[in-house]
């Protein structure tokens, strides 16, 4: 299954998803949507987007100052992308699609439209999923950190 944003599939009709290397699109169903947390969980039903893939490990929560990789697509581009930030904060704040405040990573990476849904990551392992950035100001995004994804995922799984 494939770990996103809630906001990124909210009130679509049609999803598609593409995975590193593969100029395919494939379509996908939402299996289930936490509003609240701002997750989703998505599959497809064709084989072929599976083959070669593996899944990622879920790590910790990341110390002040870890590094963390945020991968994601982010608007205007049709490669894969990697912002490199440092741990800031961490501490709840407002879900702005929720509207909940929940714990969360900040970090000193530009979280940009289309990296929302990927993977943060420190040593090899998932300590988040890119949701939000500070409005009004540069190089302030936020991350789902790993309690929190695994809280959605015990409850839907």
């Amino acid at each position: 299954r494939i770990l996103t944003n809630a906001h990124c599939v909210a009130d679509q009709c049609h999803i598609t998803v593409r995975k590193h290397g593969d100029p395919n699109k494939y379509a996908a169903r939402i299996v289930a949507v936490g509003h609240e947390c701002d997750l989703a969980l998505l599959t497809t039903d064709d084989p072929t987007f599976w083959e070669g893939t593996q899944p990622l490990e879920l790590g910790g929560i990341p110390e002040l100052q870890d590094p963390v990789a945020v991968v994601g697509y982010p608007t205007g581009g049709d490669n894969i992308s990697v912002s490199v930030g440092v741990v800031s904060r961490v501490e709840p704040q407002q879900y702005s699609h929720g509207a909940s405040s929940l714990l969360a990573i900040q970090i000193d990476a530009a979280i940009n439209p289309g990296n929302s849904g990927g993977p943060a990551i420190l040593d090899h392992k998932v300590v988040g999923v890119a949701f939000q950035s500070l409005e009004g100001a540069e190089n302030i995004g936020f991350i789902i950190p790993v309690p929190i994804i695994q809280h959605f995922l015990e409850d839907v799984t």
